[in-house]
């Protein structure tokens, strides 16, 4: 009787064979889901976040927020650029755009860097000399203040005008920036959208 070449170590190698691609497949099935979740997750952070700062650049909620103290000129522009930064990462995300994905995962952490020049640096820190010029530079273009002379000084005005009367939990420090409650709920919220974002990305890649 003719076997044609068909043994038990070929049938053993076939079902293994086939157990591991079926292994693979199921993988797969479950990637996707994984992935789905994550950029519901990142999303969702991305909009929350973008609400957020808008809401609160445009609508008097005072003691909150200082919006009551901002010119008009002043909200549009916030609101314009923002709107436009960040609306790029959320289309990105929304329709699989891959390079405003990238755009997404660097620009959330860019803008939590900037936050944390604008704000927190000058309440832990009083930089003077040499710090104080490289701090006034990464401030200018956190700000977007390129005017000559002190930008940190410049800056505390524009935080006493707007921001000084406004709610904080953190303990006021004399002459210093205080990031008021307003700002400490952005601030988070921009990092867990900036983590969210990073995940989502990465799950993309993933084989």
């Amino acid at each position: 009787m003719l076997n044609h070449g068909y043994t038990p170590e070929i049938a053993r190698t076939a079902f293994s064979l086939l157990v591991a691609s079926s292994g693979q497949a199921r993988a797969q099935i479950e990637w996707k889901p994984a992935l789905v979740h994550n950029l519901q997750v990142a999303l969702t952070c991305q909009v929350m976040l973008l609400v957020y700062h808008q809401l609160t650049t445009f609508v008097d909620l005072f003691p909150f927020n200082g919006a009551r103290f901002y010119a008009r000129r002043e909200k549009v522009i916030e609101m314009g650029v923002n709107l436009i930064l960040m609306g790029l990462a959320i289309a990105g995300y929304m329709f699989g755009i891959a390079g405003l994905m990238l755009y997404g995962v660097i620009y959330y952490f860019l803008l939590f860097g900037i936050e944390l020049v604008i704000w927190w640096i000058p309440y832990f820190f009083q930089p003077q000399g040499a710090a104080r010029r490289l701090y006034n530079a990464a401030l200018a273009i956190g700000t977007s203040d390129f005017a000559p002379g002190d930008t940190l000084r410049r800056w505390q005005a524009v935080f006493v005008r707007i921001h000084a009367r406004t709610l904080t939990v953190l303990p006021a420090r004399p002459g210093r920036i205080t990031p008021n409650l307003e700002h400490t709920i952005l601030h988070a919220l921009t990092l867990v959208t900036a983590l969210a974002t990073l995940c989502a990305y990465l799950q993309r890649l993933a084989p």
